[in-house]
């Protein structure tokens, strides 16, 4: 019987541009540029001057760009610093059921790769669409478990994605690609502690996957080998992860239906830079804005939320009211719906210092509580409840839901408007609409040169 790796490794070996259904040809265009643009916001705040010289210390000479910036790096370095910038807003994308960040990883890895490889855009699109379905596939076999033991799964399941994509662009054969997936399995981690005390550590999850999957493709096409039943295995990636008695791992979902069944469609790229389970929070409470609710007619705001919800953005209490860090910030619910109220708004530029310190924010979080919601549903759909009291009596009551099957992507509008706020934030100017441009002729370009080119500061 053939591993998990070499069956899925197969489909995506023959994956042609034809076989790509429109939606996820235009889906994967939309990856490409919402990586790219969270990725530049990042790296005009904070996080970027110390991955830049990371980046500096580490690289070495090649042809591969920092976003942003315009540096040029090796392909690993590149990827790595590209993937963790995206991860730094919280403004990436999720696939709904699993949580996994799939994107920031996958497109970092394959536009690095590119640049060092003479790699025409149909190709590309290629590559980060079935790396990124791979990813998802792979996550689906225990959705949930790796956040309930503590792991970060976007930094174990993306380095999977990643030697993938890498092997792909590499093009690695058959064997070969069953052994980058085995030794990849290696080099994946994450776990979730900077969620208790805000630093920036589990950003590198994103980048570190990045950077594991190029190596590991590399020293497969170099005769390295890996275990065919990494993921299976009863010592493979996800046994000795989740060590859960009796969980029934779900291994043939992950081979089930190619072609017919796309999970990368279940990604939603993100509308506000926090945690995806806060999301529809912030739908609701920017609902009630609009409708001329201010921070000032508050009284008292309840939460309803999913129990398993509770330590992600919840708890711990003390933690999640008085964030230290705007990262801290954007895994806090309490915190995300004060600042959200407060301004009217949460785009690339909130979470600043200033705003975690402000005594009127810091007051309305103290009035915000939450309980449990006992109709939300453990699936890969969202609900967002708040009910609100105000200061002269009455009961206000929002509840935003995900349906079944329904396509909550952002419009297009709001799509573009995002892209564009997080390129005007980079550290030098670059040209929105050239970027735009570039990724939309993808498919007729002979290579990533153009779109990159766009990319470069002017220095």
């Amino acid at each position: 019987m053939e591993s998990l790796s070499a069956v899925a490794a197969k489909w995506f070996l023959r994956l042609e541009y034809e076989d790509l259904p429109a939606d996820i040809v235009k889906e994967t265009q939309r990856a490409i540029l919402n990586t790219i643009a969270v990725a530049t916001a990042a790296s005009g705040l904070e996080y970027g001057p110390p991955i830049r010289a990371t980046a500096k210390d580490l690289g070495c000479i090649g042809k591969s760009q920092l976003f942003g910036y315009g540096d040029k790096t090796s392909k690993t370095t590149a990827a790595f610093a590209n993937a963790t910038w995206t991860a730094a807003l919280a403004f990436d994308d999720s696939h709904t059921e699993t949580l996994i960040h799939v994107y920031g990883t996958v497109v970092s890895t394959v536009l690095a790769l590119a640049q060092e490889h003479q790699t025409s855009g149909k190709d590309i699109i290629v590559a980060i669409a079935g790396a990124s379905e791979l990813m998802c596939r792979t996550g689906v076999i225990a959705p949930s478990e790796f956040h309930r033991n503590g792991l970060h799964p976007t930094g174990i399941i993306g380095a999977i994605g990643a030697a993938y994509a890498a092997a792909r662009i590499l093009r690695l054969n058959l064997q070969q690609t069953i052994n980058a997936i085995g030794i990849v399995g290696n080099m994946a981690s994450g776990i979730n502690q900077c969620w208790v005390d805000g630093t920036w550590s589990q950003l590198v999850d994103n980048g570190w996957a990045a950077q594991a999957g190029i190596t590991a493709a590399t020293m497969a096409k170099h005769g390295f080998t890996g275990s065919p039943e990494v993921l299976e295995g009863k010592l493979g990636l996800f046994r000795s992860h989740i060590q859960k008695e009796g969980y029934q791992f779900d291994f043939d979902r992950m081979i089930r239906g190619f072609g017919d069944i796309w999970e990368m469609r279940q990604i939603e790229i993100k509308p506000y830079p926090c945690g995806h389970v806060s999301q529809p929070f912030v739908d609701c409470i920017l609902s009630m804005y609009r409708d001329g609710l201010r921070h000032s007619d508050v009284d008292r705001i309840t939460c309803l939320v999913a129990d398993w919800m509770v330590p992600v953005v919840c708890e711990p209490e003390t933690q999640k009211k008085r964030p230290t860090t705007p990262w801290h910030g954007r895994v806090s619910l309490p915190y995300t719906i004060a600042e959200a109220l407060y301004f009217g708004r949460l785009n690339a530029e909130s979470y600043k210092h200033e705003n975690l310190q402000s005594k009127e924010i810091l007051n309305l979080v103290d009035r915000i509580n939450y309980i449990i919601d006992d109709s939300a549903k453990v699936s890969r759909n969202y609900k967002g409840w708040i009910r609100i009291q105000t200061t002269n009596g009455k009961t206000l009551e929002v509840i935003k839901h995900d349906q079944e099957n329904s396509d909550r992507s952002m419009s297009e509008k709001d799509f573009m408007d995002k892209i564009k706020y997080c390129i005007e934030m980079s550290p030098y100017q670059i040209n929105f609409e050239s970027i735009v441009r570039e990724v939309y002729l993808l498919d007729k370009a002979m290579s990533v040169e153009a779109l990159m080119k766009t990319c470069d500061s002017p220095h």
